[in-house]
């Protein structure tokens, strides 16, 4: 686990619990934490993080998205799902396992922090490492674990630990190599209460007209809201 993971999980540990109706989208970043450079702007659906600090140290700036709360905690691997949509900006490229999805891995039950499964852009090999969507049921986007081994896919990673969870606390986003990215379409567990559509059973019944897109966009039917679940598009 990097620095800048470790700085995060000081900064944002706590109870991963069901999301509640009121559970934004909020920013960290190496600037307001202090100590480091980079700094997150929220948008309309997402954020804009920002890496570029120009010196030549690449690895003393970060910055990143989570939600307060998620649903994700105590879940099995195999029941999580997670997902962003990136865009880099002129000048920028995917670099040095940047920007990636952070999983915090509960390896013995206890609800407490083993270490930190990730995976980044330039591990899926199925589209741009710039501009995309990364999402956990990729079949090919790589799982590197911090405490040692890497998989082709997030359902590989489960398989091979079924007695694995999320623990108690906060899967987030992040950049911490040089850059600028627009991150949106963030799904990170924040769950029904916050209106956003994250099941495919969700969506039916006429439960698509309630649920949204992470972005706040309406779905036009119940495919356009399975569609939305299945790709975060």
């Amino acid at each position: 686990m990097s620095i800048f993971a470790l700085v995060l999980v000081v900064a944002i540990l706590g109870s991963g619990s069901t999301a509640v109706a009121a559970n934004p989208l909020l920013c960290f970043s190496g600037t307001t934490d202090g100590g480091f450079n980079g700094t997150c702007t929220l948008i309309a659906g997402g954020a804009v993080l920002n890496t570029f600090d120009g010196d030549t140290n690449p690895n003393n700036n970060y910055a990143g998205v989570f939600f307060a709360t998620s649903s994700l905690s105590g879940k099995p691997l195999s029941a999580v799902s997670a997902s962003f949509t990136y865009a880099a900006s002129a000048g920028t490229t995917a670099s040095g396992g940047s920007p990636r999805l952070s999983i915090p891995i509960d390896t013995n039950a206890d609800g407490v922090t083993d270490n930190y499964a990730f995976i980044d852009t330039l591990g899926c090999n199925d589209g741009s490492a710039n501009t995309g969507t990364l999402s956990l049921s990729d079949s090919t986007c790589t799982v590197a674990y911090g405490g040692g081994g890497s998989w082709v896919s997030w359902a590989a990673f489960a398989a091979a630990n079924p007695t694995w969870k999320v623990s108690n606390s906060l899967p987030f986003v992040i950049a911490d190599q040089p850059g600028m990215w627009t991150i949106t379409n963030v799904q990170l567990g924040q769950g029904e209460a916050a209106g956003v559509a994250t099941k495919k059973d969700e969506c039916k019944k006429g439960g698509w007209a309630d649920l949204t897109r992470a972005n706040g966009t309406s779905f036009k039917n119940q495919g356009d809201c399975i569609q939305y679940v299945n790709t975060g598009k």
